[in-house]
């Protein structure tokens, strides 16, 4: 049996390495969500924010929308991210291209926001 030091030690260690993953990390991930079809998984990567200015119902729209996209480009085969100008630690902003399995590119600007020490997509145009 685990001492109680020790949880408390391997649960410091979990949130820290949760809280480590970078801004660029979840750029990857959002894109890579919608691609697969895990459209709750990518809206809960929108900022808190974005959740409270718009419906869940439009976020869902938009989201549907992308993934539908990229099927008709024979899916994402891969994602370019540059950029990542972070200010303040508190906000990202990167170019990211959108390389589908067709050979099409879609070239976005996405910025995130970091609320209570986690990145989260604020706008992908």
């Amino acid at each position: 049996m685990l001492s109680s030091a020790r949880l408390l030690c391997i649960a410091l260690v979990l949130t820290l390495a949760a809280c480590g993953r970078g801004s660029d990390d979840q750029v990857y991930d959002f894109f890579n969500d919608i691609a697969q079809g895990h459209q709750a998984a990518a809206a809960a990567r929108f900022s808190p924010s974005l959740h409270e200015k718009f419906k869940d119902e439009t976020l869902r729209n938009a989201l549907a929308h992308w993934s539908q996209d990229m099927a008709a480009h024979g899916g994402l085969k891969d994602i370019s991210v540059s950029g990542g100008v972070i200010t303040f630690n508190e906000l990202a902003l990167y170019d990211v291209t959108l390389i589908y399995a067709d050979g099409q590119k879609k070239k976005l600007k996405t910025s995130l926001t970091r609320t209570d020490g986690v990145w989260y997509i604020n706008t992908a145009l």
